[in-house]
């Protein structure tokens, strides 16, 4: 099932949603996917015959919102995917992100207002939406954490790394587009199968395989977790790929599209 929130005018509450082939079905119960996240067991069943039996609305005919608008924590991954530049891998690290750098589909990107030499570069991701508590979980048993997927363009500073301003910066507002929507973790059989891909204003950017892995997600969660507990409603994003990397422009328009989950586009 993919959940998304959505509104039909700008002056409206946004709705939750299903996204189908046909449109988009309003869900009740609940005001976003965080919310029905610890119960979906029980709300599936009645989700699946909401679907079945209403009329979708067109989807071009409401505005998506970001589907998890103020996640607890956004975490970012270091990983890397495709061809190593040596034989050993690089440490495996993570930084966090704002709740305010989440912005959805068709909102826009503010670079922000920066001296000196600074570049703002897009890295398409997969995230992973977390069903917790989550603690010291073990590789093999990742998929306990995990209620379903989504995209990330975690958009990372590129300048002056004196006290770490370039993470610093990079947790600016609208610099962590999510979208656009969250697909249940049993629509995608084996995640490490999808292929991540970007383009800058229609022309590719980046294109990798989550079997290209320097760290399997397995590995990555089970880290994450050793530090941090993650709670329901909370983001991994997974990394991203060596290739394809380039700094944005105003004016721009940027997107990524991941196997099975879908496209996420947004304005700079």
């Amino acid at each position: 099932m993919k959940l998304v929130l959505f509104s039909r005018n700008t002056s409206t509450t946004p709705e939750l949603g299903a996204l189908t082939d046909g449109g988009i079905v309003p869900l009740s119960h609940a005001a976003s996917v965080a919310e029905v996240i610890d119960d979906f067991a029980t709300l599936r069943s009645e989700f699946e015959r909401t679907i079945a039996q209403s009329q979708p609305i067109k989807s071009d005919t409401v505005q998506l919102k970001p589907p998890l608008p103020r996640p607890g924590k956004i975490v970012c991954s270091t990983a890397m995917y495709g061809t190593p530049t040596d034989s050993e891998r690089a440490p495996l690290l993570f930084t966090l992100k704002s709740a305010e750098s989440v912005i959805g589909p068709g909102d826009s990107v503010r670079l922000p207002s920066t001296t000196g030499a600074w570049e703002f570069v897009p890295e398409a991701e997969l995230g992973l939406v977390v069903r917790g508590p989550a603690k010291n979980v073990k590789a093999d048993d990742w998929r306990s954490a995990v209620f379903g997927y989504t995209c990330i363009l975690d958009v990372m500073a590129r300048g002056d790394t004196q006290f770490g301003r370039d993470f610093w910066l990079a947790k600016s507002d609208t610099l962590g587009p999510l979208g656009p929507c969250v697909v249940t973790a049993d629509e995608i059989g084996d995640p490490q199968t999808l292929r991540v891909s970007s383009s800058t204003n229609g022309e590719p950017a980046q294109s990798y395989a989550l079997q290209d892995a320097e760290y399997s997600i397995g590995e990555q969660v089970e880290l994450l977790t050793t530090i941090m507990t993650l709670h329901t409603g909370d983001v991994v994003a997974l990394g991203t790929g060596r290739d394809g990397l380039r700094p944005l422009t105003g004016g721009e328009r940027v997107a990524v599209d991941i196997t099975g989950v879908g496209r996420l586009e947004v304005n700079v």
